[in-house]
């Protein structure tokens, strides 16, 4: 594949244009998002970790082995897409509102 032919590297955010003000909101809402998500991710993983280890169910090279399971790589996968989606959904689709016009009553 040639480099004229390759796909973009981050798809979909063609036209981001750093000077506007609402791409620069929908860039921030990405950032703060992912930094919500890494924070409760990293909390919640260590909280199991934990409680696992204390309870003597698992240690961590039975975790270790899991993580390389046909199961879990299918799951990473499955989630990979999906979280790309969600986290550059305020670029694919920009100020996507319900369209609720069926529910307004004319005078």
């Amino acid at each position: 594949m040639s480099a004229a032919s390759a796909p973009a590297p981050m798809s979909g955010l063609a036209g981001l244009s750093p000077a506007d003000a609402n791409d620069g909101a929908r860039l921030m809402g990405v950032l703060m998002s992912l930094a919500g998500e890494v924070f409760v991710l990293k909390a919640e993983v260590q909280r199991l970790r934990l409680a696992l280890r204390e309870a003597g169910a698992v240690d961590d090279a039975a975790l270790q082995v899991a993580g390389a399971s046909p199961a879990m790589a299918a799951w990473m996968a499955d989630e990979e897409a999906a979280f790309g989606r969600a986290l550059l959904r305020p670029f694919t689709h920009p100020d996507e509102a319900p369209d609720v016009s069926a529910r307004m009553t004319q005078r």
